[in-house]
């Protein structure tokens, strides 16, 4: 129950033993019941990952959503939004906010836990925790500089420098980079300053305070997003169709966004922590921290109007909003044995306060506006031609998430044969309204209250010592996200859900640093959506059903592999009937997919050390594969399948003693024409392809 800080040689692999996350912290992967992703460093660093979507796509089941790739990236698991304010944790515990590129330079590795996980984090959706793990201080000095740029033009530097003194140790990373995403107009810069101090006054007594400051800002490609264009079902055809913009036309490397429409973005977090192990097997911990996040964006959307000659309307949605999360976390934890049989107990109390302050934004057709023709764009700036002028709204709402949290996990392990887990979770859980946009009548005080009770369970079973067979159920809690922008109720803020999760899977690790993982899941949750007369409204009951495999870690010493594949069978299961009145016609949409949740991902990636011809140099290869999705709930339309290929290679020197790595990545290298993200009406374009350089030095 410990927590487990991995260094050294050992986590130099493609390979990982143990899981930071949730209330499987410090378990062995083999030992946790859930589908795990674990992307350590030697993958980030062999694929020079420095994007979130860089990172989780090496896991089936992982595809991006509602924005387009330049700015950020929004991840769904199993077809499942993951939710930008209470899914993304640092360190396995503070909730960080996502609606933006997170750094990895100064992270250790990602882990993806899958599933329903509110019995231990609260409210969240059953997509699953992605978790960053910041690089930890290490035993002795430690300093590397990196300088990496691509064939696009940009240009960064990365400087890690650690060390221990004593009682007290430090890691601090900072990097500065000028970006260019190879989209005309879409340049900018980011900078990330961070520290990770760890404290030890005793052997029993640890203190760590993890610090990051980073800010990206880049002028923001338009994505295409269906408002007026959007076919309107009738009694006769329920179901129409629509055809999407012509992929074979569109060139990745323009953009029908106005230049100047800059996504300028700042995000803080800071965590603390305290561990006592006050006695042989027990320990005492808290944890405090905050993300704050500050956000201005103009979000530029082509409604696409005329798919054959390109002709359609640019909106612009002015956006000046500030989020923020602060956590607490208290939690006593402990292990004894009687006989055969060992027990281990977590008890712990949490809160999150999360806050939102976001200007009104105005139904898409009265937003600012201009013609303009995506096949063949012309130059536009963010002061013309549009109509009205653009103006950040000083109409806002400040709205509070406060969710309050006991709960009780237990794992009973008899002769390390019978794993038996139990948990469960009290909430007391609140939606307030801080203060009203001034142009309602809405009042200041709750919205929604609700103190729900949530349960899991488990068993595992170890034939062996390398092999595990887990079933397991989860009740889950979530926050359904308010209406967005263009519709005809805006705002509107539906009550929390319950889901609920069954998993059923294998593990099999028949050597070290070398992991099989298949399973079967079943999640039903409550759906949200825009409907066909343009209201966001919770409708019955969505079901995602389906099965995954993985393998990653060494081969061979050689040869080390990241692999995955998944089916998902989503669909909506229960809702409203049709309704058909002489002013309206809405059609169900229960038997129809769901949204951004394709049947089948797949990717595998690998590298290769030529030990045989020389130890230094290492060849790299990804593919990644990626189904048809349905563009939104009434299924008007489907983005076709692709894969995209990687290549790459690095080389190790010595030069007196020292270390320099030279790497090459090639992605996307045959310049496939896809459609990167999917959902909520939405489509965003590929990033065009590029080759990535760097030069590593560690002294």
């Amino acid at each position: 129950m410990d927590d487990i800080v991995v260094t050294g040689e050992r986590n130099n692999q493609f390979g990982t033993d143990v899981v930071q996350a949730g209330s499987f912290r410090g378990a062995k992967t083999l030992d946790t019941p859930l589908t795990v992703a674990v992307i350590p460093q030697a993958v980030l660093q062999s694929q020079q990952a420095i994007d979130i979507i860089d990172a989780v796509r090496n896991t089936p089941g992982v595809s991006t959503s509602s924005v387009g790739p330049a700015a950020y990236s929004n991840v769904t698991i199993r077809g499942i939004n993951v939710d930008t304010r209470a899914n993304y944790k640092l360190d396995g515990t503070l909730n960080i906010l996502s609606s933006v590129a997170f750094p990895l330079e100064d992270k250790d590795r990602v882990e993806v836990l899958k599933g329903a996980s509110a019995l231990y984090y609260g409210f969240s959706t059953p997509s699953g925790i992605v978790n960053l793990t910041m690089k930890r201080p290490t035993e002795s000095l430690y300093l590397q500089e990196d300088t990496f740029f691509d064939s696009h033009g940009s240009l960064g530097q990365h400087v890690d420098v650690g060390d221990t003194v004593g009682i007290f140790g430090f890691r601090l990373n900072g990097v500065l980079q000028h970006i260019d995403t190879g989209i005309k107009y879409a340049t900018g810069q980011r900078y990330l300053i961070a520290g990770a101090f760890d404290l030890k006054p005793t052997s029993r007594l640890t203190i760590t305070v993890d610090f990051e400051d980073f800010r990206r800002n880049i002028s923001e490609p338009g994505s295409f997003r269906f408002v007026t264009s959007a076919p309107k079902p009738t009694p006769a055809n329920p179901y129409p169709t629509i055809p999407l913009p012509s992929l074979d036309r569109l060139d990745p490397s323009t953009n029908f966004a106005p230049a100047g429409a800059n996504n300028n973005t700042r995000e803080t977090n800071y965590l603390g922590k305290v561990n006592y192990k006050f006695a042989d097997g027990w320990n005492l911990s808290a944890a405090y921290g905050g993300s704050y996040q500050h956000r201005i964006r103009y979000t530029p959307q082509m409604d696409p109007g005329n798919t054959t000659t390109g002709a359609g309307v640019l909106y612009l949605a002015p956006q000046n909003s500030n989020f923020k999360n602060v956590n607490y976390n208290a939690e006593l934890s402990g292990k004894f044995r009687v006989g055969g049989v060992s027990n281990e107990i977590l008890i712990g109390v949490a809160r999150r306060i999360g806050d939102t302050f976001t200007p009104f934004t105005p139904a898409v057709t009265s937003r600012p506006h201009a013609n303009q023709n995506y096949y063949d764009p012309i130059y536009m700036t963010i002061d013309s031609p549009f109509t009205p002028a653009i103006v950040f709204s000083t109409i806002a709402s400040k709205t509070r998430i406060d969710d309050k949290g006991v709960y009780v996990f237990d794992r009973v392990n008899f002769n390390d044969v019978v794993q038996l887990l139990g948990g469960v979770r009290k909430s007391d859980y609140a939606e307030i309204l801080l203060v009203p946009a001034s142009n309602t009548t809405a009042v200041a005080g709750p919205t929604f209250k609700a103190q729900p009770w949530s349960f899991s369970g488990g068993v595992v079973l170890k034939p062996t010592k390398w092999s595990s067979v887990y079933g397991t159920y989860i009740e889950g809690l979530e926050s359904t996200p308010a209406a967005p922008g263009g519709v005809n109720n805006p705002g509107y803020q539906p009550p929390p859900a319950t889901s609920t999760q069954k998993e059923f899977g294998i593990k099999l690790e028949p050597k070290q640093n070398l992991l099989f993982q298949a399973a079967y899941f079943d999640i039903k949750r409550v759906q949200a959506y825009v409907n066909s007369g343009n209201y966001y409204v919770e409708d019955g009951r969505a079901r995602y059903r389906g099965i995954e495999l993985s393998v990653s870690g060494n081969i061979t010493p050689d040869l080390a592999v990241i692999a995955g594949y998944t089916y998902l069978d989503a669909k909506q299961i229960i809702g409203a009937p049709t309704i058909n009145t002489p002013t309206s016609f809405v059609p169900t949409t229960v038997g129809l997919k769901l949204e951004g949740a394709p049947a089948h991902t797949w990717s595998m990636a690998g590298e290769y050390k030529l030990s045989w011809l020389t130890p230094g140099l290492k060849l790299s290869a990804g593919a990644y594969y990626t189904g048809m999705q349905a563009v939104n709930p009434q299924n008007i339309a489907f983005t076709p399948a692709y894969t995209t290929y990687d290549l790459g290679a690095s080389y190790t020197f010595r030069i007196q003693g020292h270390e320099l790595v030279a790497r090459v990545n090639g992605q996307n290298i045959t310049g496939k024409r896809y459609w990167a993200s999917v959902g909520g009406v939405n489509l965003s374009e590929n990033l065009p392809g590029t080759v990535k350089f760097s030069l590593s030095f560690k002294y």
